[in-house]
């Protein structure tokens, strides 16, 4: 069985250095980040990265109010963790206000399907189950957070919003991940048994229905060519 966990995470950031689109020499920066984070970017080999949040032993950051000048780091990264924000829109942008070249970021699709195994308690609105010891919820509460879940067009348009100079240039991947352990814990042995059978067919779900996937990543690029403006003038 695959780390599911940690696979797709490796996977994207694989493509962007094979595209030449960011290096493993970048500085990096991971905001609501942990020791899995810390552990993937020595994984894929980068040399200069910081891994942050609220409540971890590298760089103490939130990551709606991030204390680095724009443009402090080549990337900036966030993996599950913008759902754990007040607003998971002011971070993105607090993350593409400190990035140079690129945003990654790994968080759930909103869809229907999505939006079909909530109604079937096969997933949550809330993650009640990641508050542990009064952490773990919203901005590091005791109190679960809202799992905040994106689209494509959403993206774009938070970013347009915020940076007009520019078109957004957003790639999107996808890929599933069946919730094996939740499954095994709510005692029901059938719902188990067929998440095991399915997760070695999520690569062929994704490649057929990728937006209906619960595992999304958008990589938003600051690459693009400015505006030219038909009629504007230069104040």
């Amino acid at each position: 069985m695959r780390d599911v966990v940690t696979s797709f995470y490796c996977d994207v950031l694989r493509k962007q250095i094979d595209a030449g689109a960011i290096t493993r020499s970048d500085s990096v920066l991971v905001v609501c980040g942990g020791p899995l984070d810390e552990a993937v970017m020595r994984q894929i080999g980068f040399t200069h990265f910081t891994v942050s949040g609220l409540d971890y032993d590298g760089a103490r950051q939130d990551a709606e109010n991030l204390s680095y000048e724009n443009g402090s780091f080549d990337v900036a990264i966030v993996h599950a963790g913008l759902h754990h924000c007040y607003s998971p829109h002011r971070a993105l942008l607090e993350m593409y206000r400190v990035a140079r070249k690129q945003v990654l970021a790994f968080e759930s699709r909103d869809s229907f399907l999505m939006r079909a195994a909530i109604r079937l308690g096969l997933t949550l609105d809330y993650e009640v189950d990641s508050v542990i010891g009064g952490k773990g919820g919203v901005a590091e509460t005791g109190i679960p957070n809202f799992v905040y879940r994106w689209t494509e067009r959403e993206v774009e348009k938070v970013i347009a919003s915020f940076d007009p100079t520019r078109p957004p240039k957003v790639d999107f991947f996808y890929d599933l991940r069946i919730p094996i352990q939740r499954f095994s814990r709510s005692g029901n042995r059938a719902l188990a048994l067929a998440g095991s059978a399915i997760e070695p067919l999520s690569r062929a779900f994704a490649a057929v229905l990728p937006r209906q996937c619960n595992e999304f990543a958008f990589v938003i690029s600051k690459s693009g060519a400015p505006h030219r403006w038909k009629g504007a003038h230069d104040a």
